[in-house]
């Protein structure tokens, strides 16, 4: 019975080597994990393999030489339900992935998420969150104000100690780019440079309006949108998909209104800016729109 359990947990693990292979194989591992935690799959790809294979290769020897001599027996199901039970929560997900086609986010996780217009959100933002983190900060520190202030010196020598050369670049860079972007007839928003082309759109939407810009993404409306406004989006992703967030710049034009949610489309306008939910954000007037198929990736990243 200990053969079959490691010869079935040798095949969770090579299945689950062989879902990660298939997304390499088919090019789709970057909808799901940013380009920059890819060693990391393949570290697990390579310790997967080595695992499973260990495990089916014990599952063929005899009870003796299988043991691994620890001081206690290790637990195993106890019944044909429990077996298959405990094994299908680490099998269906395996099956699944390999089975299901991969899929896009789309415009009903954005209305859920919100679009970002750099670090302004299209939807309203929660002042209570905001009070709630106050009120515990107040209760912590009249609890103990000694040990309160221990930990907020701590935090701040850590800040203090943080690489200052890598903000100097990264200012450095997002100088540059205000630069480029103010010294051009023509902005073009490429993938490389999504989220932070965004940002200093919206950071400096004062200087920019009148230029002309170009962008791609998909068709986004908020509930309160007019018949002549949409977003033209992007998710862009930190790590992972499960941390995407939407970015996007808002179109305005008589012609956008027949546009159909999801439909990829090319943008190219004017900026100017106008007030969303009391903040002042760019949007693009007199825009020219050209449909566009689904890109090799759809989805952006940040850069560090």
């Amino acid at each position: 019975m200990r053969s079959f359990h490691m010869f079935i947990r040798g095949i969770i693990l090579a299945g689950y080597a062989l879902l990660l292979f298939k997304l390499l194989l088919t090019s789709q591992l970057a909808n799901y994990v940013s380009p920059k935690m890819h060693p990391f799959i393949y570290f697990a790809l390579f310790v997967l393999l080595i695992l499973g294979g260990m495990q089916i290769l014990r599952s063929g020897m005899n009870t003796s030489e299988s043991h691994c001599h620890c001081d206690g027996e290790h637990h195993m199901p106890k019944t044909p339900a429990s077996t298959v039970f405990i094994y299908s929560l680490f099998l269906l997900p395996v099956m699944i992935g390999l089975m299901l086609s991969n899929h896009v986010l789309d415009s009903s996780v954005a209305s859920k998420r919100g679009v970002q217009f750099g670090a302004q959100p299209l939807a309203e933002s929660s002042n209570s969150q905001v009070q709630t983190e106050e009120k515990d900060l107040v209760e912590e520190y009249l609890r103990d104000p000694e040990g309160y202030m221990k930990k907020v010196d701590e935090r701040v020598n850590e800040i203090l100690q943080e690489d200052n050369s890598a903000v100097q670049s990264t200012e450095k860079e997002n100088e540059q780019l205000k630069n480029d972007l103010i010294g051009t007839d023509k902005i073009v928003v490429t993938d490389e440079k999504y989220i932070s082309t965004i940002n200093m759109i919206s950071e400096n939407v004062e200087q920019l309006i009148g230029k002309k810009v170009e962008i791609t993404g998909f068709v986004f409306r908020e509930r309160d949108f007019r018949s002549n406004q949409l977003v033209v989006a992007r998710f862009g992703v930190t790590c992972c998909i499960a941390d995407a967030s939407v970015y996007g710049m808002l179109v305005e034009g008589e012609n956008v209104a027949k546009l159909k949610d999801d439909t990829w489309i090319k943008v190219t306008g004017t900026i100017h800016k106008t007030t969303y939910h009391q903040s002042t954000i760019p949007v693009i007037e007199q825009p020219a729109i050209e449909m566009i198929e689904v890109p090799d990736q759809p989805y952006v990243y940040e850069e560090y």
